[in-house]
């Protein structure tokens, strides 16, 4: 540990290192939890399940967003879910998806038998502008990929006009 710490706070003994000291430990208390998951392998498992466990919870989907002259389009990955377990909810200025996801992996070989659950609820929220038409918005759920199209109102869909920009 104490090859990371500079030289010039190696050698000061007040509370400066000691908080050095403690950050780069928790740094490296923090890798060896990732790497242990990741690298751990069936002789860390017994270690790892309690990190394990507390990583397949905290599913937070990805969702892309997407907004041109007449629409904004959300596109949330939500992998191992069915449209049952997704809801899709708004208010005036926001778009709400939450849901839960239940997933079970079964391993059996010769030398062991795995059984991971990962069980845990998400919700994301995501504001809207005043431009949009919530009365007309569509949600599509397909091969894990949540998409909902929000349509701008008509007055918002005017053309735009160039501006030529003059140089001296």
């Amino acid at each position: 540990m104490k090859d990371i710490i500079p030289s010039w706070a190696r050698e000061r003994g007040d509370i400066f290192r000691r908080d050095f000291d403690t950050a780069f430990a928790n740094i490296q208390k923090d890798l060896d939890n990732l790497y242990g998951n990741f690298l751990g392998g069936l002789s860390g498992f017994k270690k790892n399940i309690a990190e394990s466990e507390k990583y397949l919870k905290s599913f937070v989907p990805s969702v892309d967003i997407v907004e041109n002259d007449k629409e904004i389009t959300v596109k949330a990955e939500l992998p191992g879910l069915d449209a049952k377990n997704v809801e899709v909810s708004h208010t005036d200025d926001s778009l709400t998806i939450q849901g839960e996801k239940k997933e079970e992996k079964k391993t059996d070989k010769d030398e062991y038998h795995l059984l991971e659950s990962a069980y845990g609820s998400f919700k994301r929220v995501i504001g809207l502008p005043q431009t949009v038409d919530l009365s007309k918005l569509e949600a599509h759920f397909q091969n894990g990929i949540l998409t909902i199209k929000v349509p701008k109102k008509a007055d918002a869909q005017k053309a735009s006009k160039k501006v030529d920009i003059k140089t001296s």
